[in-house]
């Protein structure tokens, strides 16, 4: 008589730990799918998306992250008119190794469209082999683009990533001279 008692008893426990399990799924599917449907009603700001997007970066750059600052730079990245977008892995090896600190002083993204642009004066220091450099660089500019990208790896979205950044010739002289 015991022996049934035991088995009853552990099916019991085995349906309520079921039943939590699907209760459990049900709340995350809803979840998400709230989360999508907000998404989709109630688009965030452009101008605060992108001005998240850069101080995220440089927060990120700071830190020393790559893959912080990665993830908000195009794949086509453009430096100067330039593509250097198959240049990923140095700018991450520079991220981690140097921790730029970027301070980027007017950030009022002027947005037409699917693309938007920053000119600003920025400062710049960086550590290279131990020596640190300062660099004051003026109108910067940087453009932003909105492109295809995936939020939690399976739900397509788009972000705001920045494409080009053009450096004026003379600021760039600067930035080698002792």
């Amino acid at each position: 008589m015991p022996a049934k008692l035991v088995t009853f008893s552990v099916k019991k426990n085995m349906r309520k730990t079921t039943k939590a399990f699907i209760l459990l799924g049900a709340v995350l599917v809803l979840l998400v799918g709230v989360r999508v449907i907000m998404g989709v009603l109630r688009p965030p700001n452009d101008k605060a998306l992108i001005l998240q997007a850069l101080s995220a970066s440089i927060k990120a750059s700071k830190e020393g992250r790559p893959g912080g600052v990665m993830d908000k730079i195009s794949a086509n990245i453009k430096y100067n008119g330039e593509n250097e977008g198959g240049n990923s892995r140095e700018i991450a090896r520079f991220i981690r190794n140097s921790r730029p600190e970027v301070t980027v002083f007017q950030m009022n993204p002027i947005v037409t469209g699917d693309e938007a642009t920053i000119i600003s004066p920025i400062d710049l220091s960086v550590s290279l082999l131990g020596i640190n450099q300062s660099r004051h660089l003026n109108e910067v500019t940087m453009v932003f683009r909105k492109e295809e990208d995936h939020d939690w790896l399976i739900i397509p979205s788009r972000r705001w990533k920045l494409a080009e950044v053009h450096v004026p010739s003379s600021s760039v002289d600067s930035l080698f001279q002792p």
